[in-house]
């Protein structure tokens, strides 16, 4: 391993961006193989090649004139918190790398962002990620002392940092900020794996606490699904493409955390291949999203119309990524809802009318999203430079790992 740390140290080195992605490449193969043959958690594998394959992604995504040595160290410090994130044992060393990995972001927002609501925005995020988090330091801290406890308090100082950050609804009003004002790349890493964080912290707090979380998540589990219909149908009023994307997040994020709580293997199952193909999807959308930004100059749905016309390559990709979005096969979303819509019926069975609702709801705003931006008629815009083959290969490096896993779910036997 510290060959292939240094052969990337070297191309850092040299300023050269393009073999850093490749550099980056040939080490998510051997990390892989690694930690195959160590035997460790596939969940710990599966999230931390996830991040560096969407890191990839987002070195490949900054524009030539923003390209600097100060956003790459950035890169490679939240790339390093992350896998630190996923692999440790520990849980101080979890809690510690978990908040470090906010300050990447939140200096990509300060220095990448694009209007200056950007500073209002990023303090809003360490807000809610800190102050939510400190009742988890305190319940690791006293944890071999006092135990776990068993009331509803101790239930929600474990939790309330996961919830803020897969987001929960009504503890989400971070999210949209931050993705409104960030750069395309960061929204990219935001909805594709610091979402993932939240999931993955309830995932390790089950094995250690899972009789409290157990015994208090009932309420949770009906208030987080009935909070994904409510932002079902508030997506469909957004005239930002950028915000609809981004509360279509934690529409697929709220039935993640029903999954998880309801304590199911199924539920583990449906909502590791949840979060998997959402980071895929949600980073793809993003950067679809940007390619079109950056050649109409406005995120409005109003605007944004006729390109099916105009640059069919775009409604193309456009396509892809909104069916992949409302889990159209062969996507890898499709096994992951259905395995959390199953793990949810088995806690409760009169569930399935809310479940029924909620499906078709966060199917519609997909379906909303790809034929008023890029249907009817385009009346101010005529001509745009298409989409270029650097361009629509890094849409397909999203694309190909969002459906070929479908194929094989047997990387999906945990135990």
């Amino acid at each position: 391993m510290l060959e292939v740390l240094m052969g990337i140290f070297f191309v850092v080195v040299v300023k050269n961006w393009f073999m850093v992605s490749y550099s980056l490449i040939f080490f998510i193969f051997y990390l892989f193989f690694c930690l195959i043959d160590e035997g460790e958690s596939v969940i710990k594998v599966v999230f931390m090649l996830l991040s560096l394959w969407l890191m990839i992604m987002m070195l490949m995504s900054v524009d030539q004139k923003l390209k600097s040595m100060d956003l790459l160290f950035i890169f490679f410090w939240l790339l390093a918190s992350l896998l630190t994130v996923f692999y440790v044992d520990s849980l101080i060393m979890f809690y510690m790398s978990f908040e470090m990995s906010v300050l990447p972001i939140l200096l990509i927002l300060f220095g990448w962002g694009y209007q200056p609501d950007r500073l209002e925005a990023g303090f809003y995020m360490l807000m809610y990620t800190v102050l939510f988090s400190l009742p988890l330091l305190l319940k690791i801290f006293y944890l071999n002392e006092l135990g776990a406890g068993t009331g509803l308090l101790s239930f929600f100082m474990f939790m309330m940092a996961f919830m803020v950050k897969i987001p929960m609804v009504g503890l989400h009003f971070w999210l949209p900020r931050a993705h409104v004002e960030a750069p395309v790349f960061g929204s990219m890493i935001l909805a594709g794996v610091m979402l993932k964080l939240g999931g993955y912290g309830v995932f390790k707090l089950s094995l250690i606490v899972g009789n409290l979380i157990f015994k208090n998540s009932k309420v949770l589990i009906v208030f987080s699904v009935l909070g994904g219909v409510i932002l079902s149908a508030i997506c469909f009023v957004q005239s930002d493409l950028k915000l609809l994307i981004a509360y279509s997040s934690i529409v697929h994020m709220s039935i993640v955390l029903s999954g998880l709580l309801t304590m199911h293997n199924i539920g583990l199952m449906g909502a590791v291949l949840m979060m998997v193909g959402h980071g895929f999807c949600s980073s793809g959308l993003f950067c679809v999203l940007g390619m079109t930004y950056s050649r109409t100059m406005t995120r409005s749905i109003i605007m944004n119309k006729g390109f099916i016309t105009i640059i069919p390559i775009c409604s193309f990709w456009w396509f892809m990524f909104c069916s992949s979005n409302l889990s159209f096969p062969p996507c890898v979303n499709l096994p992951g809802e259905l395995f959390l819509f199953v793990s949810i019926i088995v806690f409760n069975k009169y569930m399935y009318m809310i479940l029924g609702l909620f499906g078709i709801l966060s199917s519609l705003y997909s379906v909303y999203l790809f034929s008023f931006s890029q249907q009817s008629f385009c009346w101010k815009f005529y001509s745009f430079k298409s989409f270029s083959l650097f361009e629509s290969l890094l849409l397909l490096l999203h694309w190909i790992p969002l459906n070929i896993l479908i194929f094989d779910l047997s990387f999906m036997n945990f135990y």
